[in-house]
Formats: structure tokens, sequence, C-alpha cells
């Protein structure tokens, strides 16, 4: 989203950058691949948007329980964990789609087709087309990538 203000600034550029180094370093079998920025910034502008500043805390100190512990999880303080634990969990399903074990699956991705890439274009071209051939046919022609619109 490199027309967004957010994520142009510096502070949000190293949050995605800390979380991804750190899922890959946890995560040493895939690393990076091509597209998990994706995945995962769209997570953090949300965390982010939602989160509640310390002022915001003071004035729930005087709130009930439920609103004082709402205000605990959506603390400013853990947006890059809350964003890293988020985006962990949805590798977990993801994963497989950037996992270049096989050797036939090596050599697909050494031309830059990736497992969810070729996932992508049979839901896009095949049973979206099957299903709403009218928007298949404006997503084609407005060239969005499918695996940007299906992630």
């Amino acid at each position: 989203m490199p027309d967004e203000p957010y994520f142009r600034h510096y502070e949000t550029q190293k949050m995605l950058l800390d979380i991804l180094f750190i899922y890959c370093k946890i995560n040493q079998d895939i690393g990076y691949r091509q597209g998990m920025h994706e995945l995962l910034a769209p997570v953090l502008w949300v965390v982010q948007k939602d989160a509640l500043t310390p002022l915001d805390l003071m004035e729930s100190m005087s709130a009930g329980d439920s609103r004082k512990r709402m205000m605990d999880m959506l603390n400013a303080s853990f947006v890059e964990h809350d964003s890293f634990t988020l985006f962990s969990l949805m590798m977990r399903t993801a994963k497989s789609f950037y996992e270049l074990s096989e050797p036939e699956k090596r050599h697909n991705a050494q031309q830059g087709s990736f497992p969810i890439v070729e996932r992508s274009k049979r839901i896009h071209e095949v049973l979206l087309a099957q299903l709403d051939p009218e928007l298949a046919s404006h997503l084609t022609q407005i060239d969005i990538l499918p695996q940007i619109f299906l992630m």
C-alpha cells in the first residue's frame, strides 16, 4: 500500500521489517518470501488503528472491569507484539503457500511461480470465472494479480 501515508513512516517500516525478520528467524524453513509483507501490512495497520494510547488507558481507569480489559488488550505499546502474533497465526495456514520442499516446486519457484501464485491463478481463472465471470473479467481488466486480492 505505497499510496497510504501510514506505510511511508519510518516507525511503520521498521515495525514491518522487524516483524518479518523475527518471523523468518523463527521459521528458517520458510525464510522470507515475496508477498509476506502484503499479508502483514493490513494486520499492522488495523492493530495500529485500533490501538489505544496511554491517555485513553488513563481515562479507562475509572471505567468498569470489562472496559479496562478492552483498553489493556488494545494498548498502543503492544502494536508490534500483537501484529507479530496475528501474523504468525495467519502464517500457520498461509505457510504452505510459501514452502518449496518438493523438487518440482523448487523448479517452479526459480521461474517465479510459487504455490500461492499457482493456486490463486486457478481460483481466479477457473473458479471465480465460473461463479462470477463479470468480477473475474473486471479484476483481469484492471490488472489486479490474483494472489493480491485472494490473500
